[in-house]
């Protein structure tokens, strides 16, 4: 069975759209992540200077 090319474009569209939904539902968690690693670094310069 041969697929149309509008067919095959609509599959495309449908997997780059859910790829940038779950992307969107994730940046949340990745950037609390980030802040996370930065501030565990600025911690970490922090208690050296103290000492």
């Amino acid at each position: 069975m041969r697929k149309n090319k509008s067919q095959t474009m609509l599959v495309y569209a449908t997997l780059i759209a859910f790829v940038v939904m779950a992307l969107l539902a994730m940046s949340g968690y990745i950037q609390r992540r980030v802040q996370g690693i930065y501030k565990a670094a600025g911690d970490a310069f922090g208690d050296e200077e103290q000492r």
